[in-house]
Formats: structure tokens, C-alpha cells, sequence
């Protein structure tokens, strides 16, 4: 097998990763062939009434057919003008959790994983700045003073510029792309903050200056990637705040097992966000007669422009902006705004207050918790890298600590 366009539905799974570690190997070895990447998907558990879709419902009516390889493994093929084309494997680890793996270049696997989470069905697994914060604190900084890492910060403040619009999705692997970018003279681009920077050097250098360069620098608190060695192969795993995780080692179980290990610390986190927000406040709202839980409050480091803050309320609710939120905003003042909407995952109701010093945001019972992380990654990306956050009375930090940091399967 050559190709994933040979991978017949009735591949075994075991046989498929063997393929995949082949193509693992070859990337290594061979510089144009692509990577391997999985993309983290996020559907819905179980709760308040709500029953998960099967995959085959949920790709279904994404245009996609799915041919099932065992209970919880697919083959994915996306329709288009020849038929149909073979994309990449599906595995589901549970009812709300799924990783799609492909080897398809970035510039197709990422527009078409963007278009599926754009249906209500379907989100990323959303990786907020301090979140990766803890990967670098509890597991990479440990990893070996002299074993070597890349952190990559990212601030566009799109906001800031006159008439800006919500750009496209963001390539989570720019190395991949054979096209040249254009020189920085023959590119116009706006008088705003747009900040990337990347740290790729021994672990133990980053360690002696990162929590300086941070203190001193906003836009280093909102880190955007990771790269994890890998434990027994050589090479690396780097991870994404949308949830991607492409593979830069020779195996693809190793990767699979790294894979799995984001996930487990992903739910433990999403299940501690959720009891804070919900569980624990359920018998003091039922007997308020309400069903609220617990509020989402972002404070913003600097305050916004008055431009900047229109411009945010204008393009934060349509429907291609990364916020992934509706809603009709309620001018109160300047820069004070109250919005009676809806999350676009699952279409569930939320209630926000915005101004020029931060977010007050509120979820009704059992409205998923992906939202409360989403909103924090998009605030640190694209308003304020340098943020305060509380789930009611907690430090939103506090819940981003998983005991499963540093615990992995075994490969």
C-alpha cells in the first residue's frame, strides 16, 4: 500500500496502523512526504436529557460516509466530483470524544476539519494558552534539560485594525506547505499588534529565561503550540490549541499513545470545569428557581480601544468567527454590551456582558464546558494575551491542573 486511497473499507485497524507507521518512517526519512496529524474532536456526553449521536449520524450529515472497520474504528470518505475520496480514519475514544487521523497535506486536512466544526454537532478540543502553560510546567520542562523543545506564541489582534475581517483558518503546520510566503514589502499588513514567536532551543534554556521574557512581554502568555519529545523514538508530538497533533516521529503508535494522553487530560479538565460550573451550584440555583450555574469572568491585562472594542462586538457573532457564538448585542453604554445568544456547538443558550475591561460570561445547566475553554483561547489569541480568569469564585487556573499530566499509557 502506497496510498490512503488503497486503504479499503475492510482494512483491519491493526493493519491500518501499520500503514501509518510506515508512513511515519518515510516522513522522517523522506522530507516531501506528509505527516501524519490527528485532529481531537469534541461531540457531547450524555446528560440533561441529551442523547450522543453515532458517528455515522454525525458524518453523515457532514457529506461524509463512514465505513466501519470495528465497533469504534472507521474509514472516513468525504464526497466530491469524482465520487468520493478517502481522507483518513476516524476512532472514537468515547461517547463525546473522536480522533479523525490523516496523512493528508495541512492545506486540505485543516479547511475540511474546520468546515466539519463549523455544524452545530461538532467542536475542537480547545487547548487555551494556560492550559498548554501546565504541558510546558508539569511534562515538557521535565522531559530533560538537554532534550529539545519548540513553544510557539501567537497574538493577532484582527480587532484592531479598521474594517478587519475574521481570517481563515489558521494552517496548524506552515513547514508542510510547499507554496513560498511573499516577502513582508509586498504584503499589506495593517497597523495592529500581530505577534509569532518561537522558542525552539534546549528545554533547559527555555527554562532560565521563559518566566522573565513572560512577565515582561504580554503576547508570550498566549502560547499556541507545544512540541512534546517523544519517549522512545526520537522526534516529536506537537500539539495545537484547536486540538491538532501533528506527528514528527517514526511511530505511530508512540504518536497515537501521545494522543491519548491529550485526551485523558483534556476530559479530566472539561469534567472539572463542568462540576464547578454546574454540579456543585445545582442545589443552590434549583432553589433559587433558576438553572444557571456559575459565571465565566475574563479580566483583560490591558484595556480595549474603543475601535477595537467595535470592531470585537461587530465580527465576534457571525457566523465564520472563531468565537463560534450568536447573538444580537445590546449596546449599554461605550463599551458595555449584553448579548442574549447562543453557542453554536449544540446551539445552547449563553448570556454575556462585554467591555472594554473583560467578559462576563453565563451557561445555562449542562451547557458543555467546551465553550468556557473556546472562549478563553480565542480572548488570549485575538484580544488579550495576557488574561485573569474565574469559574465563579475559582482562579479558571486552578481547574487546569489534571492529575493525568505526566501519565501516559504505555506504547
Amino acid at each position: 500500500m502506497t496510498d490512503l486511497d488503497n486503504l479499503m473499507p475492510g482494512t483491519d485497524r491493526f493493519a491500518v496502523y501499520r500503514w501509518l507507521n510506515g508512513q511515519a518512517e518515510d516522513a522522517v526519512c523522506k522530507p516531501r512526504t506528509t505527516l501524519v496529524k490527528t485532529f481531537l474532536l469534541e461531540h457531547v456526553r450524555a446528560s440533561e436529557g441529551r442523547q450522543p449521536k453515532t458517528p455515522e449520524q454525525i458524518f453523515g450529515r457532514l457529506g461524509c460516509t463512514l465505513n466501519r472497520i470495528d465497533e469504534t474504528f472507521y474509514g472516513v470518505t468525504v464526497q466530491d466530483r469524482e465520487g468520493g475520496k478517502a481522507v483518513g480514519h476516524l476512532e472514537q475514544y468515547d461517547e463525546r470524544f473522536l480522533a479523525f487521523y490523516t496523512t493528508r497535506p495541512s492545506q486540505e486536512a485543516k479547511p475540511l476539519v474546520s468546515k466539519w466544526c463549523q455544524e452545530p454537532d461538532l467542536d475542537c478540543c480547545w487547548f487555551n494558552g494556560q492550559l498548554l502553560q501546565q504541558f510546558w510546567e508539569q511534562d515538557v520542562s521535565k522531559c530533560g534539560d538537554n532534550r529539545f523543545t519548540k513553544l510557539v506564541f501567537k497574538h493577532d489582534s484582527i480587532f484592531e485594525m479598521p474594517d478587519s475581517a475574521i481570517p481563515p483558518s489558521e494552517d496548524g503546520e506552515d513547514a508542510e506547505s510547499a507554496v513560498p510566503l511573499p516577502d513582508d514589502d509586498d504584503v499589506h499588513d495593517g497597523e495592529r499588534r500581530n505577534a509569532r514567536f518561537e522558542m525552539a532551543d534546549r528545554i533547559g534554556r527555555i527554562k532560565k529565561s521563559l518566566a522573565k521574557l513572560q512577565g515582561e512581554y504580554a503576547p508570550l502568555n498566549a502560547l499556541y503550540s507545544i512540541r512534546f519529545p517523544a519517549a522512545a523514538s526520537g522526534g516529536s508530538h506537537n500539539l495545537f490549541q484547536h486540538g491538532q497533533v501533528t506527528n514528527h516521529s517514526p511511530s505511530f503508535e508512540e504518536h497515537r499513545v501521545k494522543v491519548r494522553y491529550f485526551w485523558r487530560c483534556y476530559k479530566q479538565v472539561l469534567d472539572a470545569t463542568e462540576e464547578a460550573a454546574w454540579e456543585k451550584p445545582k442545589k443552590l440555583s434549583a432553589a433559587l428557581g433558576g438553572g444557571q450555574g456559575v459565571p465565566l469572568i475574563v479580566k483583560f491585562q490591558e484595556r480595549l480601544s474603543r475601535e477595537t472594542f467595535d470592531q470585537w462586538v461587530s465580527k465576534a457573532f457571525q457566523k465564520r468567527s472563531p468565537f463560534k457564538l450568536w447573538g444580537r448585542p445590546i449596546r449599554l453604554g461605550p463599551t458595555k454590551v449584553h448579548v442574549y445568544g447562543a453557542d453554536r456547538h449544540l446551539w445552547q443558550p449563553i448570556t454575556m456582558e462585554l467591555t472594554d475591561r473583560g467578559v462576563v460570561a453565563l451557561l445555562p445547566q449542562g451547557t458543555c464546558g467546551n465553550t468556557f475553554h473556546r472562549l478563553v483561547t480565542n480572548i488570549q489569541h485575538y484580544l488579550s494575551p495576557q488574561i485573569e480568569a474565574w469559574l465563579g469564585s475559582r482562579k479558571f487556573g486552578d481547574l487546569l491542573r489534571p492529575d493525568a499530566i505526566g501519565k501516559e499509557e504505555p506504547v
